[in-house]
């Protein structure tokens, strides 16, 4: 499989088309379980060059399953990966991404 064999594009591509549209808690804890196991895939030397491949947008995706990961619960164990990543997308993509993570409640990734 991708995430085994390139995990980078694995996220790349569980960055693409996120369930904004549909209103079923179902299919955006499933599109987060892609996302988080493609963060957790990428060896922790490896994530500056990880994110360093994604466009802005990208990142604006990503800063957003980050920020839903923290707000789910019985998901602790992933909160350190999490926490490795966050610094690395804020540095890239700035804190204007963090106030559009927060402020599109209304689209709920």
């Amino acid at each position: 499989p991708l995430l085994r064999s390139d995990p980078q594009s694995a996220l790349r591509l569980s960055l693409t088309d996120p369930p904004y549209a549909t209103k079923t808690a179902a299919v955006k804890e499933a599109s987060f379980e892609v996302v988080g196991k493609a963060l957790v895939a990428i060896k922790e030397a490896d994530i500056e060059a990880a994110v360093s491949a994604l466009s802005l947008d990208e990142c604006d995706v990503l800063m957003k399953y980050l920020y839903r990961g923290f707000g789910m619960e019985g998901r602790e164990k992933l909160y350190p990966a999490l926490l490795k990543w966050h610094p690395v997308v804020l540095r890239r993509a700035g804190q204007a991404s963090i106030v559009r993570a927060i402020s599109e409640v209304q689209r709920g990734l």
